[in-house]
């Protein structure tokens, strides 16, 4: 683990108890004892400084000392923000979609159902689902020591779609929204011309399996999603989600580069 994550929020708390997993993790692994300090945060991007105080047979008890800089939100604020809008593929695709993306620090997973889903979600297994999914984040989060706290949320509707980015800060106004299509060339912009006069947070849209319909390209774009057609073959769903987010920061790393 390059990082301790807690569950949930902890802002407040000064004491908690740790899993037994992560109490094997640092005491047997790291040889850690009572006493002994390390850091953590929590899933609402609180950080702690913690004390081991005793060993349980359930987990290990941590004395809290919040540690969270006073200027995070200005710092994350100038950071780049992602927004992941990935269409439901089959099978476990979307669980290594999910762990890659937090390895590529984007900021939130927006699940969507289009057309040609072949994944559908039931809604008596969406809060199970929602829960797997986030102990995926945490895991992820854990081992690759990513400073964006990735957030998930149930999946929505594509006639959703618009009230979600909104309300976790990715209005078509704040921020640049694009699709990556498998095939309309004809109107597509070129990457690094999206992305000239960006603001710091992007929502990248990708299909599934089948594709985008034309129901879905036409309510994208009254979204204000635009379209980028990446030339060559056509990828796998998760193959695209990892090729675009991984351009997207290049290209806006260069941007940045430049502008020095």
């Amino acid at each position: 683990m390059r990082q301790i994550v807690f569950p949930g929020a902890l802002r407040g708390k000064t004491a908690y108890l740790l899993d037994a997993k992560t109490a094997h993790y640092l005491i047997d692994v790291r040889r850690m004892k009572a006493g002994d300090v390390f850091e953590a945060i929590d899933e609402e991007g609180s950080r702690f400084r913690c004390t081991i105080v005793s060993r349980e047979n359930e987990g290990a008890h941590v004395r809290l000392e919040s540690i969270e800089p006073d200027d995070l939100a200005a710092q994350q604020d100038r950071q780049l923000q992602i927004a992941l809008v990935q269409a439901l593929p089959k099978g476990q695709k979307f669980d290594l979609i999910i762990r890659q993306a937090v390895e590529l620090e984007v900021n939130l997973i927006v699940p969507v159902i289009t057309k040609f889903c072949v994944a559908e979600e039931a809604p008596e297994r969406a809060h199970s689902k929602l829960e797997r999914r986030r102990r995926i984040i945490r895991e992820a989060l854990q081992q690759s020591g990513s400073s964006a706290l990735t957030e998930i949320v149930p999946a929505a509707r594509l006639s959703e779609l618009d009230k979600v980015l909104c309300e976790h800060g990715f209005d078509r106004e704040n921020s640049l929204r694009i699709m990556f299509h498998e095939s309309d060339a004809a109107n597509s912009k070129p990457l690094h011309e999206l992305l000239a006069h960006m603001q710091n947070r992007v929502a990248i849209c990708i299909g599934p399996e089948g594709g985008f319909s034309e129901e879905d390209y036409s309510a994208l774009a009254e979204m204000g999603f635009m379209v980028h057609h990446a030339q060559g073959p056509i990828m796998r769903v998760e193959t695209a989600a990892i090729f675009a987010i991984s351009a997207v920061r290049a290209i806006a790393l260069e941007r940045e580069i430049w502008n020095r």
